[in-house]
């Protein structure tokens, strides 16, 4: 697939400035005995107890968990801080960030059956430090700092398009989705949307029948999947070598609000976003607009019958420009294919993002360990000075090759069959147009489109000035 102004009192460490934020004598002995326990023999293992504590107490969730981040660089530096620096992190009083703060410490048996629960429902956790974690994603303006996933979520970008909608689909819009979805997935497309009735469900349900891969993003957690009559939707998603993906805690339950933050993750797992039957004031629109004014990609919309109430949404932005029409896959796959060069970036982007977050994460994790030992001391009768802060480790990452290709030790992405004809094509001829490998293979112009961005994506091609596309020399 395809490789594709703070607040003044906030305490703020960066990727040049690893000294924590103050921490407590309490919170430092508490985080000395978490990172003592075998179930949490490394540092992943002691930020992701850290995240969920913060996450389980009430008046801190998916939101004030990133400014924690960011305020202090690690969970378990947060968890660590004294109670003004958690304050100021979060921007509320002493008193009530103090009581938060404590309740978070003591949440270690609820942490550890939370992430029981997650594994019991078969999902995995991946936080936003993990090299795991969708690069993509992890691009957008505001990623979810943990993510729950069941199924197969790959890190690498894949050409993935967001298929969403009216709940109330008519039956146009139902079969529309569909066959969109399915023409899409023929073509090796992810297909990305919320799992919701109506224009959600049919182009999970397109995607399936044609054999492809599709994502749904739930606004709950695991436990309460919404709608309750999509379960045994979801379970043929997971078995298909799909993805649910949440941010939510396993025992969140749907509500209004979280829907909202769930379309932005719909948006930023997809490189375009398509809309099919929105009216003015739609859920699925703000997902676009999502994609165009957060996230610089491109969204589309496929119109409807002339003076349809379901339709109006799509039909005004269309008439505004700032979503394209299209009316099938060769329209979205074209859409797709010029949107490649945001796979490398994000590539590029999620390279900087783990190197940082392995710098914090491993400092943090020296400074709790250095903690222990002090405190294992102090138990014994004897001395500690004040932890230092730890220098910088330069973490070995993939980098981005010219084209945008990823260059690492890991062995290189395989190649489907259509790029596999394609790169014998361009070998044989060294170079040669879209126009002139379209008549040579005899492809349409989606199929022909995708398999370069799968050929791209391997680094084993590369495109001129004037348009034409050229072997790597030296690559296999």
């Amino acid at each position: 697939m395809l490789d594709f102004s703070p607040n003044t009192s906030q305490q703020r460490c960066d990727d040049s400035d690893l000294t924590p934020c103050p921490s407590s004598k309490d919170g430092a002995a508490d985080r000395a005995s978490v990172a003592a326990r075998p179930s949490l023999p490394d540092a992943r293992a002691a930020e992701l107890d850290a995240a969920m504590r913060l996450l389980l107490v009430p008046g801190i969730g998916v939101g004030r968990l990133r400014q924690l981040r960011i305020a202090c660089g690690t969970f378990m530096r947060a968890l660590d801080a004294d109670p003004v620096a958690f304050a100021g992190a979060l921007g509320m009083e002493l008193a009530e960030a103090a009581r938060l703060l404590t309740a978070a410490r003591s949440r270690g048996e609820d942490a550890a059956r939370e992430l029981a629960n997650i594994a019991r429902l078969g999902a995995t956790t991946r936080i936003l430090s993990d090299d795991a974690y969708p690069a993509l994603l992890r691009s957008s303006p505001d990623p979810p700092e943990t993510l729950f996933v069941r199924g197969d979520l790959a890190a690498e970008p894949e050409p993935a398009v967001a298929i969403v909608g009216s709940r109330h689909a008519t039956a146009y819009g139902r079969l529309e989705a569909g066959r969109l979805a399915a023409e899409l997935a023929e073509r090796g497309v992810v297909v990305v949307s919320g799992g919701a009735r109506g224009i959600d469900a049919e182009a999970h349900r397109g995607a399936l029948r044609a054999g492809g891969r599709t994502i749904a993003v739930f606004a709950p957690g695991f436990a309460h999947p919404y709608p309750s009559e999509h379960r045994a939707l979801f379970d043929a998603i997971v078995e298909s070598g799909g993805a649910l993906v949440t941010e939510q805690l396993t025992h969140i339950s749907a509500r209004p609000e979280l829907f909202p933050r769930r379309n932005r993750i719909i948006a930023g797992l997809s490189l375009v976003t398509v809309v099919i039957e929105a009216a003015n004031r739609s859920g699925a629109l703000l997902t676009a607009r999502i994609a165009v004014d957060d996230l610089s990609r491109d969204a589309a919309c496929m119109p409807g019958p002339v003076g349809s109430a379901q339709s109006a949404g799509c039909h005004r932005a269309i008439r505004e420009g700032w979503a394209m029409l299209v009316t099938g896959a060769a329209d979205v796959c074209e859409i797709l294919f010029a949107a490649r060069h945001l796979a490398a970036g994000a590539v590029e982007a999620a390279a900087r993002g783990v190197e940082a977050a392995a710098r914090g994460v491993d400092a943090a994790a020296r400074g709790v360990d250095a903690t222990a030992r002090g405190v294992d001391a102090t138990a014994r009768g004897g001395h500690t000075g004040v932890v230092r802060p730890p220098g910088k480790r330069h973490a070995t990452q993939p980098s981005v090759a010219q084209g945008g290709a990823a260059t690492s030790t890991a062995p290189r992405a395989e190649i489907s069959p259509d790029a596999s004809a394609l790169d014998s094509v361009l070998r044989r001829r060294r170079r040669a147009s879209l126009d002139e490998l379209m008549d040579e293979l005899g492809w349409e112009v989606s199929r022909t489109t995708l398999a370069l961005l799968d050929l791209e994506r391997a680094g084993r091609v590369a495109r001129d000035p004037d348009g034409g596309f050229a072997s790597r020399k030296g690559v296999k």
